[in-house]
């Protein structure tokens, strides 16, 4: 996309994540950077947004170059709902707002896709959140239970998915309780 670096490496590194609109607005930071090609000192914005894609959370950093008209709310506990539209006005390229509440506004002449990682703890709340809805149902999809199963025994070093996992012997449901031998049989010290 013009006017926008590292596009071909964000679609290379996260395909499928939805470029447009953006959930939550972890951080960021604001610097002037002199950048290539001419080193003429520009107003940045650093943000890192959260970003599930195919059920993994991930931490994607964009920078915002050449910011101007920067507008900031901070009457909320964080910025969401964040959308990036092209809006073409001489060096100006985009508009970068939370449509929802307000909270942040800004245009930009370009941006630059810094890199993106797997955010962890993120990714614990995730696999937590879909085992203990999962185990709740009367009758689970036995494919959707495995997948939580072997997303939650990623964290199988941490006390309380242990925990989690060992008490699932003494479900009712008959597949959980499969699985929580399975954990076991697979975990024996």
């Amino acid at each position: 996309m013009k006017h926008w670096r590292d596009w071909e490496r964000m679609q290379e590194e996260l395909p499928g994540m939805q470029v447009r609109h953006f959930d939550t607005m972890l951080r960021f930071s604001h610097d002037y950077l002199e950048l290539p090609p001419y080193y003429e000192r520009k107003a940045c914005l650093t943000s890192v947004f959260l970003e599930e894609i195919d059920g993994k959370a991930y931490d994607v950093t964009l920078r915002f170059i050449g910011v101007c008209s920067l507008r900031l709310d901070m009457h909320f506990e964080y910025l969401g709902d964040i959308e990036i539209s092209l809006e073409e006005i001489e060096d100006i390229h985009f508009y970068v707002h939370d449509y929802e509440h307000g909270g942040i506004s800004f245009y930009c002449e370009e941006i630059a896709y810094i890199g993106a990682k797997e955010n962890v703890e993120e990714n614990l709340q995730l696999a937590l959140s879909r085992w203990k809805q999962l185990v709740q149902m009367e009758r689970p999809n036995e494919d959707a239970l495995g997948k939580a199963f072997k997303d939650l025994a990623v964290f199988a070093d941490r006390p309380m998915v242990v925990d989690l996992l060992r008490k699932s012997v003494t479900h009712e449901n008959a597949m959980i309780r499969r699985l929580g031998y399975q954990y076991k049989a697979e975990n024996r010290k």
